[in-house]
């Protein structure tokens, strides 16, 4: 076969043209992945939460994969699983140098093409796994499955901190009694949001509660504002095994379930206090001290002993399921029968709000406010 002088230029030609495209596409798929600058808190290491956390700046893409999502936050909570995966004292561990943040919302700001449940300007909460879901952070990228689309009704502060405290109240209460309306339920940890939550669920279904707090400064404060949101009974942990305590609960059934967030004696006392036939739910340590349960009231009185974490609830649940226990709780806070008593502070001030969220005795859950909003607290 013989070339002539065209074929060879038109050949040439045809090369140079399919080299250019090439490279062409090559520097278009390494020039379009932008890149913004975000503020986040990392994890480094274990020990004091103040040691391990650190502010850092990081590259966030500007645009997203296929099954992404480019969310800038809003506000996030400082939550004590916050605290305790910093000292490595919680379920699961912290991957050194990932962003840290439990809990939080932020608004979809762009989707990549195969999202299909979510749109800009959404407002979203990260679905809770064993992973660290990385919301202390001013934007970030996040796949479509790990992300709950909320209503935008709802203040965002208290979007922030629903899918932990509230949610684990409404489960104890459902899932491990039958409940009705003058039914006793006993807790410790009781001016936790946990134990706030419970107090007002309760209230709106009739179901009355004994609630027990340790001895603190304002001590008196926190027994008022429980009964001003719906607490029947409000004592501190000594008052609860006194002859006093006895004859104040006298016309009060027994109660047919305990919820514990302290363990130790605090534990005890809960176990003593439920009625045969009674559960003992234990979802927090704040004592750090076993949970010891007397054996007379195991064999005896039938007392059942449960734990409870709400993640693996929702790894083991169905996404119905999830979505009916938020709407739950969206529908009491617009009922205005929830109100999650929260400070917000400046994302610029993380290591004040920090020290702030382990004092005892605060009251209120640290929100912050990762787009450096006025520090203001809201009830």
């Amino acid at each position: 076969m013989r070339w002539s002088v065209r074929d060879t230029l038109v050949e040439v030609c045809r090369h140079n043209m399919l080299s250019t495209t090439k490279f062409l596409t090559r520097v278009s798929s390494f020039t379009y992945r932008q890149f913004a600058t975000a503020t986040v808190v990392k994890f480094n290491g274990t020990g004091r939460p103040e040691e391990v956390y650190k502010v850092e700046k990081e590259n966030v893409a500007d645009n997203v994969s296929a099954n992404e999502v480019l969310v800038e936050m809003i506000h996030a909570p400082i939550h004590p699983v916050d605290i305790n995966l910093a000292e490595g004292t919680y379920g699961v561990k912290a991957k050194t140098n990932s962003v840290a943040g439990s809990e939080g919302v932020g608004i979809v700001k762009k989707v990549g093409t195969s999202v299909q449940g979510l749109k800009p300007n959404d407002y979203v909460v990260p679905i809770l796994s064993s992973s660290v879901a990385g919301t202390w952070r001013t934007q970030g990228v996040f796949s479509e499955k790990q992300l709950y689309k909320v209503p935008a009704d709802i203040p965002t502060e208290y979007l922030s901190a629903v899918t932990i405290n509230p949610c684990t109240a409404y489960r104890l209460l459902e899932d491990f009694a039958k409940l009705k309306a003058g039914d006793v339920v006993i807790q410790n940890g009781a001016s936790s949001m946990v134990g706030l939550s419970v107090i007002q669920m309760c209230k709106a279904r009739g179901i009355k509660t004994i609630n027990i707090i340790r001895r603190s400064s304002d001590y008196d404060e926190t027994v008022d504002r429980l009964k001003k949101l719906g607490g029947d009974i409000v004592v501190s942990e000594e008052y609860v095994r006194t002859p006093e305590y006895a004859r104040l609960v006298a016309d009060l059934p027994r109660p047919r379930l305990a919820l514990n967030a302290v363990g130790g004696d605090s534990a005890t006392e809960l176990a003593r206090n439920v009625a045969d036939g009674g559960a003992l739910v234990t979802y927090g340590g704040m004592s750090r001290r076993p949970v010891t349960v007397p054996t007379a009231h195991l064999i005896f009185r039938n007392v059942s002993v449960h734990g409870f974490w709400l993640t693996r609830w929702v790894e083991q649940h169905s996404q119905a399921e999830i979505s009916a226990m938020y709407e739950h709780i969206f529908g009491l806070i617009r009922d205005k029968k929830l109100k999650l008593w929260l400070e917000k502070h400046k994302f610029s001030d993380f290591n004040n709000a920090l020290l702030r969220s382990q004092e005892p005795g605060k009251g209120r859950k640290i929100i912050l406010d990762l787009q450096f909003r006025k520090t203001e607290k809201r009830n």
